[in-house]
């Protein structure tokens, strides 16, 4: 795959500080070279919906959210995309969410989903 635009780097960013990067003091993360690596390898590997979804999937884990015994969200971007194992995972959180997601919809719209 080719080397992903600075604008597809920059919505993947902006996309993880939407869904997890909320500061009552206001604070925005850097966009630095390590995380510029990170989500280039992760969009040359998955390609830029993936690298969403994958960001998307670590809010559907309580324990990365912060509901472990640290108290600690595990939410970075170089975590979500540090290597294949990772996204993978992450990617598999947001598949489940959506299949209970279609499920539920399917049984609220009176179709029989089992």
């Amino acid at each position: 795959m080719a080397k992903p635009k600075p604008e597809e780097v920059l919505e993947v960013f902006h996309h993880w500080i939407a869904q997890c990067k909320s500061s009552g003091k206001g604070r925005v993360p850097v966009l630095g070279d390590k995380r510029r690596r990170k989500i280039e390898k992760a969009i040359e590997l998955y390609g830029l919906d993936a690298c969403k979804d994958a960001i998307r999937g670590v809010t559907y884990s309580s324990w990365h959210m912060g509901h472990n015994p640290q108290g600690k969200k595990y939410d970075d971007i170089e975590l979500i995309l540090r290597d294949e194992k990772h996204i993978e995972m992450f990617l598999e959180l947001a598949d489940e969410h959506d299949s209970d997601f279609d499920t539920l919809e399917a049984y609220a719209n009176g179709k029989e989903p089992f």
